[in-house]
């Protein structure tokens, strides 16, 4: 009948089933040369995993090579094993840390040599890295001034706005992370001007976040404050001539051509299931080590998604310093949890990735850090901080895609690939976010929304390496200026993490 469960590793004691697999049939996998078999006990759902022997209660329960949890019942050979049965067990950070000693040791892929780097064009920035975008963008302050600006960008063509919804009555530690994200989507290399727009009580003003912003960039900057300008109408005449005086002089800039290595990719990924981890994640990770090696940078965050999986990201640090960083982010990641009497394992999976086949914080830990590929990782970034170095990074965020999505353009990625397994709408303003999912179903139904379709690689007909390469290619042409599908729709979602954290 053919493969239709996949081990990901000779140690695992499960498999993946990539079809749906009703009792009584076979469940299908490739052991090295062989293809192996087993009678399914019970109806298996699609992208559900199922045992391979008898398991006891207590067992770990292993995928990728690696511990997803312990049963806590006993589970027989051909039984599915979900959520309900497997449960994540808290990690011992002070045992993955190893020393001054420490030697980079995660196995690499062989990347692509062989394939010539390209070129995009792009506009030039005095600050650095080249846009891929021209957008003008009608940046409030605080919440007040949100509507006013969106319909400002509605009037001027080439305005592009954000909805933020704080900026006032707020803490410093939250007023501060707000300002480092406005800052940082003032000073991304996409945006060519910022009119900004405040009420006149907000927190940080708007002339003083435009004198902030200035002292940043040597872009086009200008600001009005509802209450200073006479009302909203006032504010709206004054705005939108301003945004257009830019969007003309916009226009005007030449495009250049710069070389891939100028490129800065976000990596996310939301609405995961199991072929986000066997499948979609494995074909950006080699996107991810292939840009790398043309010179490029690239960044993944979601650090809450590194639990259970931080000691295989350890590995990748270029230095013990940085391992210990990954190692620690994670440790006080719990902690801020559990002084707020939560428990992280709690809220990860979520309903969604557990519907989707993840049955605990290991398991979507563990398929989630493969996106970031396997080179050496040189630089851990706090939220909303722009890189010193080039090459592979980790951004400390929020467990929460949407406020990671924020944080990378806060940081000045020019361009964002997000993986799904059961699909999401998302897009940012200011930088293009490219959809792509490994699970045909999610393709089908949700292909207004998804910009490539790497199922191929759950079917067997492609390898997670092709894939990668051909990533390479919709990489170059999105920055190229082909609009994604969330662009297309004009989606422009934002959260910003803040004290208490998104999970």
């Amino acid at each position: 009948m053919g493969i239709n469960a996949l081990q990901m590793d000779a140690r695992d004691n499960v498999v993946t089933c990539v079809k749906e697999v009703k009792r009584g049939e076979d469940v299908v996998y490739q052991e090295g040369a062989s293809e192996v078999s087993l009678v399914a006990e019970e109806d298996i759902p699609y992208c559900h995993k199922v045992a391979l022997a008898d398991l006891a209660e207590g067992t770990e329960i292993i995928k990728y090579g690696e511990s997803l949890g312990k049963l806590v019942a006993p589970v027989k050979k051909g039984h599915w094993v979900n959520d309900q049965n497997l449960k994540s067990v808290p990690r011992d950070y002070e045992s993955e840390l190893a020393g001054d000693d420490f030697v980079m040791q995660a196995k690499q892929s062989a990347g692509a040599p062989d394939l010539a780097p390209f070129s995009f064009w792009g506009y030039r920035r005095a600050e650095g890295r080249p846009g891929i975008r021209n957008h003008v963008l009608i940046l409030p302050t605080c919440a007040c001034g949100s509507e006013c600006c969106r319909i400002v960008a509605s009037q001027v063509r080439g305005a592009v706005n954000i909805v933020f919804n704080t900026g006032c009555s707020d803490v410093a530690a939250n007023t501060a992370m707000s300002q480092k994200v406005l800052t940082g989507f003032a000073c991304n290399p996409n945006v060519y001007g910022v009119v900004i727009i405040g009420l006149g009580c907000e927190t940080v003003p708007h002339a003083a976040l435009r004198e902030k912003i200035q002292k940043m960039t040597s872009k086009p900057v200008v600001s009005f404050g509802i209450q200073d300008e006479g009302g909203t109408l006032k504010t709206i005449e004054k705005a939108v001539r301003a945004a257009r005086d830019m969007a003309q002089q916009a226009g005007m800039q030449q495009k250049e051509l710069f070389p891939a290595s100028e490129l800065l990719l976000g990596i996310e990924c939301g609405g995961s299931d199991a072929t986000s981890g066997i499948a979609c994640n494995p074909a950006v990770g080699e996107l991810s080590d292939i840009l790398v090696d043309m010179g490029a940078s690239a960044m993944m965050s979601e650090s809450i998604e590194w639990i259970g999986g931080e000691h295989v990201l350890a590995k990748r640090a270029a230095t013990p310093e940085i391992q210990r960083e990954i190692i620690r982010v994670c440790e006080e990641y719990e902690k801020h949890l559990a002084g707020a009497g939560q428990d992280c394992r709690a809220g990860q999976p979520t309903p969604g990735n557990k519907a989707g086949g993840l049955s605990t914080l290991d398991e979507k830990s563990l398929g989630c850090i493969r996106k970031g590929g396997t080179r050496p990782i040189v630089e851990v970034l706090e939220q909303a901080v722009r890189p010193t170095k080039r090459g592979a990074l980790v951004m400390d965020t929020a467990g929460y895609d949407i406020s990671s999505v924020t944080s990378m353009a806060a940081a000045g990625c020019q361009v964002i690939i997000f993986t799904t397994g059961r699909g999401t709408p998302t897009g940012n303003a200011i930088v293009p976010v490219l959809k792509v999912t490994a699970n045909a179903r999610t393709y089908r139904c949700m292909e207004d929304n998804m910009d490539a379709d790497l199922s191929a690689i759950v079917r067997g007909e492609k390898t997670y390496q092709q894939m990668g390469r051909e990533l390479v290619d919709t990489i170059a042409a999105t920055a190229n200026g082909r609009l994604t599908k969330a662009e297309a729709f004009g989606f422009s979602d934002i959260a910003v993490d803040h004290v208490c954290r998104y999970v």
